[in-house]
């Protein structure tokens, strides 16, 4: 046995007491416990309401588990922040303190003993005084022990709680840990350490208990003698009569190391915990500023249903193709401007516009027009317009309305766009020929308008039903609500002119029977959108799923919804942002690509879509939130990706 070993098993003398606490060391005195306090209010505050958020999955639709109280989550997760910013500022200052006490020549294990000491009694415990001296020299190293790790393990839980979830995140969103993972990864090694803890605190609680109430009955109140001399000179001749003794000294370096230490696992842990509690906002407020209501053009479609009566019979022998690719030379007749890069050329070009002066007849912005034109006999117009009306009657391009109103299907990506979309290209890229198309549905009226003035009255019927078909081939088969509002709008154009021309050939029960189908269509596709009552964001995007399957919603409705959603889905709820669309949203996707898609073009369109606001082929991250992000979510701007998102909104 050594020397020192056998110090230590003696008991302990009563030479006069060093104070407590050490000199110099006073605001040091049990500032760990504020810590801890601090750590676990914050810890539990800012993760709890994280890991429910994320670990527990919530339907692809949902935005979390706050819902529309989004703003609620938020600031908890701030106010945790915020403590646990201050828990961390305060240990880092203990450190720094620490650390300058170990310059002073303080020991390590002094330092500790005081940073502990919340009860304000460890001078008597080291020392073996007052109700500690029925304790022999074990026993005190066991209390002593007890303590220090104790509190340890207690800190640990409190900070493992934050780092844990923050490297959880980390991982997971690298596809290394499940949900259920994060629960264990991060509330395992933390209920460990505080249960660990715990047992040790009360263990040599109990002890201390049991102790203090034999020397009160002892010796009452009895106060131990007053040093005299410095504390740390008294300490070096104490020796090991000191439980432990005083530590090795010149420590400060190690102390300073840990508080360099404690800054990265802030960084580690807390900036990846506080960066997703920032985040869980993205997707409320991008779903309320992203998520458009088309209640106008629904309107419009509704209130024009009343026409299709009129449509004429299908051709199913009738090329999609074909039918795309007709489509398309309508947009380009006359000196339309040529098709940028993502646009395809028209297969047949017509030189010659379809009116010699469209700004200056017909007027293309009056809303009565079509009725105009068939109102009235050829003879009542001036010669140049008469000309204008015969120029668009017999021009070439007519060829096309004559496909277009019997097809059953028109494959308008294929016929419109450049296949495969560039990888820049997006879905909300992509904009339809809107003032060509209504060109081409005026010179159809004017058309129908000769051919009446010329005694073919059935022929002009005819022309004008094959206008109002074509509208309605794009309501049914547009794929982007422009698609759908240009059919509206040509399928109206042949109601108005269809209308005009029954009271023109004196067949007033028709033009009447018309007139009173289509306001009374009107009307109940209004009262039916005046009835509907606002709805909350979290309302809407749940019914998206079902509206974008459903087959009676408009087609351009559906892909614009799908495309919204899909760009939203990153970022929608916490869960989302980590671990990506699950199994459900797949098989919602699935199912909505076998409904969407039906001719070869909208296979290109659907992935485009799903490609989100970036593109098929990435974007580089720009911006330092984004960058940002992309560190815990390791992103890397992968399509699909929140920090992508973020990105292409900057």
């Amino acid at each position: 046995m050594s020397n020192s070993d056998a110090k230590r098993s003696t008991p302990l003398t009563s030479p006069p007491p060093l104070s407590w606490p050490p000199p110099g060391l006073e605001r040091l005195q049990g500032s760990l416990w504020r810590v801890i306090v601090l750590g676990w209010i914050g810890s539990l505050v800012l993760v709890l309401p994280l890991l429910w958020a994320l670990a527990v999955e919530q339907p692809f639709y949902s935005l979390g588990p706050f819902e529309d109280n989004w703003r609620l989550g938020l600031g908890i997760a701030v106010l945790g922040a915020i403590i646990v910013v201050v828990a961390f500022g305060i240990f880092f200052g203990i450190l720094r303190s620490a650390a300058d006490a170990a310059d002073m020549g303080y020991g390590a294990l002094t330092i500790l003993e005081v940073a502990n000491d919340s009860r304000h009694d460890t001078g008597f415990l080291i020392q073996g005084k007052r109700h500690f001296s029925s304790l022999d020299a074990e026993r005190l190293i066991g209390v002593v022990h007890a303590r220090l790790r104790g509190a340890a393990l207690v800190l640990a839980g409190a900070l493992w709680l934050v780092v844990g979830f923050g490297l959880a995140i980390v991982l997971a969103a690298r596809g290394f840990v499940t949900p259920s993972g994060i629960w264990l990864m991060t509330c395992g090694p933390t209920g460990l350490m505080a249960a660990g803890g715990i047992f040790l605190l009360v263990q040599q609680n109990s002890t201390v208990r049991t102790a203090r109430n034999g020397w009160d009955a002892q010796e009452g109140s009895d106060r131990v003698r007053a040093e005299s001399v410095a504390w740390k000179d008294r300490l070096e001749e104490a020796g090991d009569a000191v439980v432990l003794g005083a530590g090795r000294t010149e420590e400060g370096g190690r102390f300073r190391t840990g508080a360099f230490a404690l800054v990265a696992l802030f960084v580690v842990g807390f900036v990846p915990t506080m960066t997703i509690s920032v985040t869980t906002a993205i997707g409320p407020l991008l779903a309320e500023i992203a998520v458009p209501s088309f209640q106008p053009v629904q309107e419009a479609a509704g209130g024009a249903e009343s026409l299709r009566r009129y449509r004429l019979a299908q051709d199913p022998n009738i090329n999609p193709e074909d039918a795309g690719a007709a489509l398309q030379n309508l947009a380009f007749v006359g000196d339309a401007p040529g098709p940028e890069t993502t646009e395809r050329r028209p297969a047949t070009t017509y030189a010659q516009r379809w009116f010699p002066d469209p700004d200056y007849f017909p007027d293309p912005f009056s809303e009565t027009v079509a009725s105009d034109l068939l109102s009235r006999p050829l003879s009542d117009f001036n010669p140049a317009e008469q000309a204008a009306l015969r120029q668009a009657a017999t021009h070439p391009a007519q060829a096309e309305f004559e496909l277009l109103a019997r097809a059953a299907l028109v494959d308008v990506v294929s016929g419109r766009w450049v296949l495969p979309f560039p990888d820049s290209t997006t879905f909300q890229d992509l904009w339809p020929r809107f003032p060509e198309l209504r060109a081409a549905g005026l010179a159809r009226v004017a058309k129908a308008a000769v051919e009446v003035s010329d005694g073919q009255a059935a022929e002009a019927e005819a022309t004008l039903q094959e206008l109002i078909s074509t509208g309605f081939l794009l309501i049914d088969q547009g794929p982007t609500l422009l698609d759908n509002l240009m059919g509206v709008i040509l399928a109206n154009m042949g109601g108005d002119a269809l209308e005009a021309f029954y009271r023109r050939t004196d067949d007033a029960t028709r033009a009447d029977e018309l007139s009173w189908a289509r306001t009374a269509a009107l009307s109940a596709a209004r009262k039916a959108r005046a009835g509907l009552i606002p709805e909350d964001i979290h309302s809407l995007l749940q019914g998206i799923p079902d509206l974008v399957e459903g087959e009676d919603a408009l087609r351009g409705l559906r892909w614009e919804y799908f495309s919204t959603f899909n760009t939203l889905a990153p970022c929608i709820n916490l869960h989302k942002m980590v671990f990506g669309p699950d199994r459900t949203y797949e098989e919602w996707r699935e199912r909505v690509r076998d409904a969407l898609v039906r001719v070869r073009g909208e296979r290109d369109l659907f992935a485009l879509a799903e490609s989100g606001v970036v593109g098929s082929g990435g974007q580089e991250l720009q911006g330092f939130f984004p960058r940002f992000l992309s560190l815990t979510l390791g992103s890397g701007g992968a399509p699909g990706s929140c920090a992508s998102l973020i990105a292409s909104l900057q």
